[in-house]
């Protein structure tokens, strides 16, 4: 058999069920969509009214703060009618106040100076029900004041604390409603609003006589209050419901193909989805089994094309089977390609190891190398000078200078051995600091007094700038006079004779700087990266007057680094000289203000 047979066969067996039980949801489905669409009728109906309510409460409002007035309070219904004219607003709207015994008081439709009837026998039931409910009152459509008009009116009842009572009434006109209507849309959805004896309104389609009845299905739900969805005789469905402010009835009606339609529509849909998925069915079996065959055909190539390296990538066939297949194929094509690409990048990996563990090698042979010259160097004084001291008749004189030339050596060789013991520990994070807020002004004065001796050797000119500022860190004073020594020790020795020399103090927010510079040799450049590494040095001079043993930046390094600072060092080049900054956190203040304070008062003690 074929695949496309096959698949033809998977196609019907796959569908049938499909088609056969789909029956029963599509029935529900339909019912759903025709639900959906009552609802839907039935929430624009609900806005509708609420936008009817709105306006209620609006006429309400207006009139609930016309009660309020203090014109009506103190009796100045002259004044009180200027103010109902204001508040009246358009031609078509009016408000009236009537006295308890039904007489008009106010009539914003007549002017102020025309003489009122008497409205006492007229209005007497209607004034003595509104005082005796204490509610306001929405009436029905009725006659309006000017010609071929049509008006509604709240009446609002008015006590006096003084035991005056009041009616006031609001009325206008209908087509005031409009505004809360929708505007008619394309497919003939309209929306109007019935009194509570059924007369119309206002409403928004054509045709439509304001104080005409509703038709006869919605006139009878109308006067038997019940709301929903009823069929007039027009071939429409009208859904009906009530407001509650006013209690008039509003309907919104449609064409009954926007609901049944649905339903219909919803058949040709699922009847049709069913056609059309039958047919992208066997024309995907179509393509797939071509696919399929191309596939398999294309694997051979993938298989032969491993003996030669990868020839392509991998092709993409849409079946994911046959496309890892031939994506392994590949795979494995390219990786015993690419296991000789390794194997090199392994190999110069390996010898770029090799060479800096040689020069790692280099650079500890040379440290050796250093340290027993710099080691071996005070020996020969210091034994001229033991066999200077065995020599008989020896002078005082003599001996003095034997005892100095012994100490001075010895000086150097213990200075020697405590660099390597103090980068012994701080490597090892062996060293303690003991820190404290301290003065950098006090920290630079006991450095630049340790090296007057390297300055004046040198013929150098020293110079500081620290401003007026006090520079207080928290750390330790021993070891941070140790860093600026090294660095000015350095500054002097790499630098030629008359060479100048400065150290700067700056502040930058909650940061301290600490800048040595010189115009002295300078860095190499290739050097400059590396300055701060263990036993890292400058090209050494024939006679060896700028010797060391490349411990002391590596030194500062640390050390600045466990004050929680940091260094770097600059340099143009050769000759031009180098500057080296140091950045650490300034001291709290409060803390160093109170060590101050405890300084002031030991010298004041001292």
């Amino acid at each position: 058999m074929k695949i496309r047979s096959f698949l033809a066969m998977m196609i019907v067996a796959a569908l049938a069920p499909v088609i056969l039980f789909s029956t029963v949801p599509l029935s529900r489905l339909i019912q759903a969509e025709r639900d959906a669409a009552v609802l839907s009728m039935k929430l624009a109906a609900r806005a509708t009214s609420i936008a009817v309510d709105s306006q209620w409460h609006q006429a309400i409002g207006l009139i609930r703060g016309l009660s309020s007035s203090n014109k009506l309070e103190s009796g100045q219904l002259a004044q009180f009618g200027i103010k109902a004219r204001t508040m009246a607003g358009n031609e078509g709207a009016y408000i009236e106040l009537f006295d308890d015994r039904g007489q008009l008081l106010v009539d914003t439709t007549l002017p102020p100076d025309v003489p009122l009837p008497d409205t006492r026998a007229r209005q007497r039931v209607r004034i003595e029900r509104m005082l005796s409910s204490s509610a306001y009152a929405i009436s029905d459509l009725q006659p309006g004041k000017l010609p071929d008009t049509y008006v509604v009116e709240v009446d609002y009842p008015v006590f006096l604390d003084n035991g005056v009572r009041y009616v006031l009434g609001y009325g206008f006109d209908v087509d005031d409603l409009m505004r809360a209507l929708p505007a008619p849309d394309a497919e003939g959805t309209t929306f109007a609003v019935y009194d509570r004896n059924g007369r119309l309104l206002a409403s928004n389609g054509k045709h439509a006589a304001v104080g005409s009845l509703a038709p006869a299905p919605m006139l009878v739900a109308i006067r038997l209050h019940e709301s929903g969805l009823v069929k007039t005789p027009d071939g429409r469905y009208a859904m009906l419901t009530a407001s509650t402010v006013s209690g008039w009835w509003v309907a919104m009606s449609a064409p009954r193909a926007t609901i049944d339609g649905t339903a219909r529509r919803t058949v040709l849909y699922s009847v049709s989805g069913l056609l059309i998925a039958l047919l992208l069915a066997g024309a995907a079996a179509l393509l797939f089994s071509a696919r399929v065959s191309r596939a398999i055909a294309r694997t051979g190539e993938a298989a032969r094309a491993m003996v030669g390296g990868p020839t392509r990538l991998p092709q993409f066939s849409g079946i994911a089977e046959v496309d890892r297949l031939d994506q392994n194929v590949y795979l494995g094509a390219h990786l015993l390609a690419s296991a000789s690409a390794e194997r090199e990048r392994l190999l110069s990996e390996a010898q770029q190891a090799r060479e800096i563990a040689e020069g790692q090698n280099r650079s500890k042979d040379e440290f050796l190398a250093m340290l027993g010259h710099e080691l071996r160097n005070p020996m020969a004084p210091i034994s001229t000078a033991a066999h200077l001291l065995r020599m008989p008749n020896i002078s005082p004189e003599q001996m003095r200078q034997a005892g100095e030339i012994i100490a001075r050596q010895v000086d150097h060789m213990n200075h020697l051995v405590n660099d390597l013991l103090d980068v012994s520990r701080v490597t090892r994070g062996l060293i303690t600091l003991e820190k404290k807020p301290v003065s950098l002004r006090a920290i630079l004065a006991a450095a630049v007094e340790q090296t007057t001796g390297s300055m004046h050797k040198g013929g150098h000119q020293f110079d500081t700038f620290c401003g007026d500022e006090e520079y207080w860190v928290r750390g330790d004073a021993t070891r941070l006079i140790q860093v600026l020594t090294n660095l000015l020790v350095n500054a002097a020795k790499y630098s030629p004779p008359q060479s100048s020399i400065r150290v700067t103090l700056a502040r930058d927010g909650e940061r301290i700087s600490i800048e040595v510079s010189d115009n002295g040799n300078g860095i190499e450049p290739e050097l400059l990266p590396r300055i701060f590494d263990l036993f890292s040095q400058g090209r050494r001079t024939p006679d060896r007057t700028t010797g060391g043993l490349g411990l002391g930046l590596a030194l500062v390094r640390k050390l600045v680094e466990l004050h929680g600072g940091s260094v770097i060092a600059y340099s143009e080049g050769v000759g031009k000289g180098s500057r080296f900054t140091i950045e650490l956190p300034a001291a709290d203040l409060r803390a160093a203000d109170m060590a101050g304070l405890a300084m002031a008062e030991g010298a004041s003690v001292a």
